[in-house]
């Protein structure tokens, strides 16, 4: 037996605002956190410590909201249980595992090109006598 579309609609709208409201008050959170880290002494993770732990902590996160989408739809809502859940839970692994590495290779590039730009502000900047942001 098949839920009624008015059904399926209306979870699949409280779902898309309970997402959206999340990632607002974790944007809201991130904006606190970067002001009070700036006014902080320095210290914690910093360098490829700290990137491979935002990593390890975007991917994780992403596919734990994944898996709790497929739980939630397909097998509460959907009634599609079983094989098919098996199939979505390793089909989305194998998913983080090719666009992982194209991440870090992204992540590394855009890194990499954004340094070389900074260094050349601070040299710059060193001999005008100034400060850079």
């Amino acid at each position: 037996m098949r839920p009624p579309t008015a059904l399926v609609l209306a979870m699949t709208a409280l779902g898309y605002v309970l997402l959206m409201a999340t990632l607002a008050l974790g944007l809201v959170r991130a904006r606190r956190e970067r002001g009070a880290r700036q006014q902080a002494e320095p210290g914690g993770r910093r360098g490829r410590a700290a990137l491979v732990w935002r990593v390890a902590e975007t991917v994780l996160g992403g596919w734990a909201v994944l898996v709790v989408v497929l739980l939630g739809y397909y097998y509460g809502l959907a009634d599609l249980g079983g094989n098919f859940l098996v199939g979505g839970l390793t089909g989305s692994a194998a998913l983080l595992a090719i666009a992982l590495p194209l991440f870090a290779l992204a992540s590394w590039g855009w890194e990499r090109a954004g340094g070389r730009k900074r260094a050349e502000d601070r040299r710059r900047a060193g001999a005008r006598g100034g400060r850079s942001r």
